[in-house]
C-alpha cells in the first residue's frame, strides 16, 4: 500500500464546498431553465403595465397600445410557463425580440405622459445576455437602443433633453451586461472546474468527451481516455486526515499536469482519488506512453493504477470511458 509523503504544517486548505441548501437548490432549477425566467419577466411587464394604467387619463391610442402590450405580455407568460419547456432553443430569440418591440410601444406611449417606462428594456437585455450568445445578445441591444432613439427623436418633448433619456437606460444597461457578463463567466468557470485541484470536473470532462468523439468521427484521428486511481487513498485519509487527503490530492494534479502535453490533452478530476486524461490524436501506443508518464510524474512514494482505452470508431462516450474503467480495475487487481 502506497504511503503518502504528509506535510503537517503546511498551509491549510478550504474545506470542501458544503451541500446545497434547499434555497440554491431551487435556485439552480429556475434560472437553469429559460422558459421559467422569461414566464417570470413577461410576468413583471405584464404588472407593471397594468399598474400605471390607472395613474393617468392616456389618449385613446396610448391606452390602447399599453393595453395591448400588457395583453402580449401576459399571454406569453402563460404560454411560457404552460409549453415553454417543450419550445425549440430558438424560441429564446423570438422572447427578446417580441420583448423589446413591446417595450418600444410601452416607452413611446408613456412618453405622452411624461412617464418614462423604457427601464424595461432592462428586463429584456438581462435575459438576453443570461440565455443567448453574446453576439445576439449585443445584437438585440443595438436594435432596442436604436429603437428607443426613434421614439425619443419623434415623440412629444419631455424635461429632460432625449439624449440624456437615452443614456439613463442603455447606459445602465452597458454597466450591467458588462458585469452580468463577466458573473455568468465566472459562474461558468465555477461550474466546469474542481474547486480542490483546479482540474476539469466531471461535467466539463463528459461534454469535451463528447466532444472529441464528433470530432474524431469526422476527421477519422485516433482518441484515447487514460484513468488513474490512487493506490491507498482511503489509508491516508483514516491515518492523517482528510486534509492530508486534500494536499496529496493537489499534488496529483500538479503532477498530472506535468505529464500531459502542452496541446489538446484534457486532465480532469472525476471525484474522490480518481483522475483521467482525454488525450484526442493519442493511438493505443501513445496513451500507452502517456500512462507511463503520468505515474512516473506521480509524487515520492504514491503508487497509482492505471487503464487505457482508445476509441473502436463504435461506441459511445460512456462505453469508451467504461472499457478504461475494466482496464484500471484489471490492473488494480493485479497490483494486489
Amino acid at each position: 500500500m502506497a504511503q503518502a509523503v504528509v506535510e503537517p504544517d503546511g498551509p491549510e486548505q478550504p474545506a470542501p464546498p458544503a451541500a446545497s441548501t434547499p434555497a440554491t437548490a431551487l435556485a439552480r432549477s429556475f434560472f437553469s431553465r429559460p422558459s421559467r425566467v422569461a414566464a417570470f419577466l413577461w410576468s413583471a411587464g405584464a404588472l407593471a403595465v397594468a399598474l400605471v394604467l390607472p395613474l393617468h387619463r392616456w389618449s385613446g391610442p396610448a391606452l390602447l397600445g399599453l393595453g395591448v402590450s400588457a395583453a402580449v405580455a401576459a399571454c406569453c407568460a402563460g404560454a411560457r410557463a404552460t409549453v415553454g419547456g417543450r419550445l425549440p432553443r430558438w424560441s429564446v430569440q423570438v422572447d427578446v425580440a417580441l420583448g423589446n418591440l413591446l417595450v418600444t410601444v410601452i416607452a413611446a406611449a408613456g412618453a405622452s405622459k411624461h412617464t418614462n417606462m423604457a427601464n424595461l428594456y432592462l428586463l429584456v437585455e438581462v435575459f438576453a445576455l443570461l440565455y443567448l450568445p453574446l453576439r445576439s445578445a449585443l445584437v438585440h441591444l443595438g436594435a432596442a437602443g436604436a429603437a428607443y432613439a426613434v421614439v425619443l427623436g419623434l415623440g412629444p418633448r419631455t424635461a429632460e433633453p432625449p439624449a440624456v433619456a437615452w443614456l439613463a437606460v442603455f447606459g445602465t444597461a452597458a454597466v450591467l451586461g458588462a458585469v452580468l457578463v463577466g458573473l455568468v463567466g465566472v459562474l461558468r468557470n465555477i461550474a466546469r472546474e474542481d474547486p480542490l485541484t483546479g482540474l476539469a470536473n466531471r461535467r466539463s470532462w463528459d461534454e469535451q468527451l463528447q466532444t472529441e468523439l464528433e470530432r474524431s468521427a469526422r476527421s477519422g484521428s485516433a482518441l484515447s481516455v487514460v484513468v488513474l486511481d490512487l493506490d491507498g487513498f482511503k489509508a491516508v485519509n483514516d491515518v492523517h486526515g482528510h486534509q492530508a487527503g486534500d494536499r496529496l490530492l493537489q499534488a496529483v494534479a500538479r503532477s498530472g499536469q506535468a505529464a500531459t502535453r502542452g496541446g489538446g490533452d484534457l486532465l480532469a478530476r472525476l471525484g474522490g482519488d480518481e483522475f483521467a486524461v482525454l488525450a484526442p490524436g493519442s493511438d493505443e501506443i501513445g496513451a500507452h506512453r502517456l500512462a507511463r508518464r503520468l505515474t512516473e510524474q506521480l509524487p515520492r512514494g504514491v503508487s497509482a493504477s492505471v487503464g487505457v482505452a482508445t476509441w473502436d470508431r463504435a461506441e459511445g462516450a460512456s462505453d469508451l470511458l467504461r472499457r478504461a474503467d475494466q482496464a484500471l480495475y484489471q490492473a488494480k487487481r493485479r497490483r494486489r
